[in-house]
């Protein structure tokens, strides 16, 4: 990113859609104004997931669509590499009801808006920011 881009959406903004799916699964989430050495503090926020710092994200200076894909995979990379420290966490965002295993991300294309699908059955599916959670676990299929 050049020193004088400043990202298109403030890092707290881009990010939630991310925070609402992490929100709706039972996580507790908060950026924090904190960043690597030797980086831009204007684009970067430490990530803490349920009173654990699982690691730094850094919002490029994209469309809302990239960042929103960007931003969601280094969360959940960073939440499942963190697992074993989060009180009562799994696999996220969660899939449905009978399937242990994490959503996979997904766009159809360059700047279309990802979204959140089985790895078992591509056609349960959720919008990045648009996670149902626990309680909506029933068989909802894109309409």
């Amino acid at each position: 990113m050049s020193e004088g881009t400043p990202p298109a959406t403030e890092p707290e903004g881009a990010f939630a859609p991310i925070a609402h799916d992490l929100n709706s699964c039972g996580l507790r989430c908060r950026l924090v104004f904190s960043t690597p050495l030797d980086e831009d503090p204007r684009w970067w926020r430490q990530l803490v997931v349920s009173g654990v710092p699982v690691g730094f994200l850094e919002c490029e200076a994209t469309d809302p669509a990239t960042q929103a894909k960007d931003l969601a995979l280094h969360t959940q990379a960073a939440v499942l590499e963190n697992l074993q420290a989060i009180e009562d966490s799994r696999a996220w965002p969660h899939c449905r009801a009978g399937h242990p295993h994490p959503m996979s991300l997904a766009s159809d294309g360059e700047g279309q808006w990802p979204y959140w699908h089985c790895p078992k059955d591509r056609s349960y599916r959720w919008d990045v920011g648009g996670h149902p959670g626990n309680a909506d676990w029933r068989d909802a299929w894109v309409r």
